[in-house]
C-alpha cells in the first residue's frame, strides 16, 4: 500500500514543484482577462483559477507520471487496451474469490475482506475521486448544466487515455500504460459526484455573482496590480520586439542593410521609441498594455492634451530603465555585502568598497521610496514628468 500510496503521490509532487512556474506563465494573461471581463480583480476569483489550474495538473500528471524513457518503452512489451466495460469491477470479484453464479460466496467476509484490500478496487476509487473536484469546478464556478458536465467529465477522461494509448502523442513509439474503458466511466462518474456534491459547500462559499461585484467595485479604482499589468504587458512586447528583431537581422537582412551590432540596436531603439512614443501620442494616449487594462497616459496639468513626447521619453527611461535599475542595484549591493561578510577569505577593501557604496545609494533610495509611500503618485516616473495612468473612464490617479 505504501508503495502504491508513493505512485499516486510522485505525481503530486511534481505539480506542486512546476505549478509556480505555471502561475508565472499564466498571471499576466489572467490579469489582462480579468480587467477586459470585470474592470477589476477580485482574490477569490484569482484563488479559484489558481487553485482549479493546479488541480488539473495533479489529474494530468496522475494519468501520465512517471515517465518511463524511450529505450525501457522498447525493451518492454506493448500494454493491450481494455475495451470491456466493467472489466475491472469483474477482476476484484474474480480476486476475491467471488462467483456470478454462487451466491454463498457473497456472504464470505474473507471475500469482502480481500476485495477491499484489492490494489484493483483501489484503482478504481481512486478514478472516481480524480474527477470529483472538477464537477464542483465546473458547477460552482463555470455554473454549466449537468448535461454539459457530463460531456466535459467525458471528454476529459477521454483526452487523458487518449494520451497513454498515443504515446504522449507520438512521443513514445506505443503506450506504456494501459488506457482503460472502465476509466471513462469511473472519471465522469467522479465528475458528476462533485457536481451533485457541490452545493454543500457552495454554502461556506462566495458566489461568481459577489466575485463580480467585489471585481466592478475595485475597478473604480485604479491600483497598483492594473499598473503593474500594463507594464509587464510592455515589457513583454519589448522583449518581443527585441527578439523579432534578432532573428529577421540575422537570418534575412545580414548582408543587406545591418552590416554591425550598432546598426541592429539603433534599429531596435526606432522601434521601441515608435511603440512607447509615437503610439501613445497617436493612439488614445495608450501602449498596447495600457489599452488592455483600460488606462490610458495623462498630463497632471491638462488631462485633456495629449502628453508631450519629451514627457513620453522621460517617462519610460525612468519606468522601464532607471527604477528597475536601481531595485536591481540595491539587490546586488545587499547579496554581495552579505556574501562579503559571511566569507572569511573575503578581502578587507571589498567589503569596505560596498559598505561605502551602501552608505552612499541606501540613502538616495530610501529617500525616493519614501516620498513614493508618503505622496501618492510619488514614483519618479509620475513625480518627475508630471504625468500619471488614469482609468478610460474615471480620473483616478495611481501611484
Amino acid at each position: 500500500m505504501l508503495s502504491t500510496l508513493s505512485n499516486y503521490s510522485f505525481p503530486i509532487v511534481s505539480a506542486i514543484m512546476l505549478f509556480p512556474t505555471v502561475a508565472c506563465l499564466i498571471t499576466v494573461p489572467f490579469l489582462v482577462w480579468n480587467y477586459r471581463k470585470y474592470n477589476g480583480l477580485s482574490a477569490m476569483r484569482a484563488t479559484v483559477i489558481f487553485s482549479f489550474v493546479f488541480y488539473m495538473m495533479c489529474a494530468f500528471f496522475l494519468t501520465l507520471l512517471p515517465l518511463p524513457t524511450i529505450e525501457e518503452v522498447l525493451n518492454s512489451k506493448p500494454v493491450k487496451f481494455n475495451n470491456q466495460l466493467f472489466n475491472n469491477i469483474e477482476a476484484v470479484m474474480r480476486s476475491a474469490g467471488f462467483v456470478a453464479g454462487d451466491t454463498s460466496t457473497w456472504f464470505v467476509a474473507a471475500n469482502w475482506k480481500a476485495a477491499l484490500k484489492s490494489f484493483m478496487l483501489f484503482q478504481i476509487i481512486a478514478n472516481i475521486v480524480m474527477q470529483i473536484p472538477l464537477g464542483f469546478y465546473l458547477r460552482y464556478y463555470f455554473r454549466v448544466s449537468w448535461k454539459k458536465a457530463v460531456g466535459i467529465g467525458f471528454l476529459t477522461s477521454l483526452f487523458y487515455e487518449m494520451t497513454q494509448l498515443s504515446g504522449v502523442w507520438g512521443i513514445y513509439p506505443y503506450a506504456f500504460r494501459c488506457p482503460d474503458v472502465d476509466d471513462l466511466m469511473n472519471n465522469t462518474l467522479g465528475c458528476m459526484i462533485g457536481f451533485w456534491m457541490a452545493p454543500i459547500l457552495m454554502r461556506f462559499l462566495p458566489s461568481v455573482d459577489d466575485m463580480d461585484s467585489v471585481a466592478a467595485e475595485r475597478g473604480k479604482k485604479l491600483g497598483i496590480i492594473r499598473a503593474f499589468t500594463a507594464f509587464s504587458v510592455d515589457w513583454i512586447v519589448c522583449n518581443v520586439i527585441n527578439l523579432g528583431v534578432n532573428y529577421v537581422a540575422y537570418h534575412f537582412f545580414e548582408k543587406y542593410i545591418f552590416s554591425d551590432m550598432l546598426q541592429v540596436q539603433l534599429f531596435k531603439l526606432l522601434i521601441l521609441a515608435g511603440y512607447f512614443i509615437w503610439l501613445p501620442r497617436h493612439w488614445k494616449k495608450q501602449t498596447i498594455g495600457n489599452a488592455l487594462v483600460k488606462v490610458k497616459i495623462v498630463s497632471d496639468a491638462d488631462k485633456e492634451r495629449k502628453v508631450t513626447g519629451r514627457e513620453l521619453l522621460y517617462r519610460n527611461l525612468l519606468l522601464y530603465f532607471a527604477e528597475p535599475m536601481m531595485i536591481f542595484i540595491s539587490a546586488i549591493l545587499v547579496i554581495n555585502t552579505a556574501i562579503s561578510y559571511m566569507a572569511s577569505d573575503a578581502a578587507n577593501f571589498h567589503r569596505t568598497v560596498l559598505t561605502v557604496a551602501c552608505i552612499v545609494y541606501f540613502p538616495i533610495f530610501l529617500a525616493i521610496l519614501l516620498n513614493s509611500v508618503a505622496k501618492k503618485g510619488g514614483l519618479p516616473h509620475n513625480t518627475w514628468t508630471k504625468t500619471h495612468l488614469e482609468l478610460e473612464e474615471k480620473h483616478e490617479e495611481i501611484l
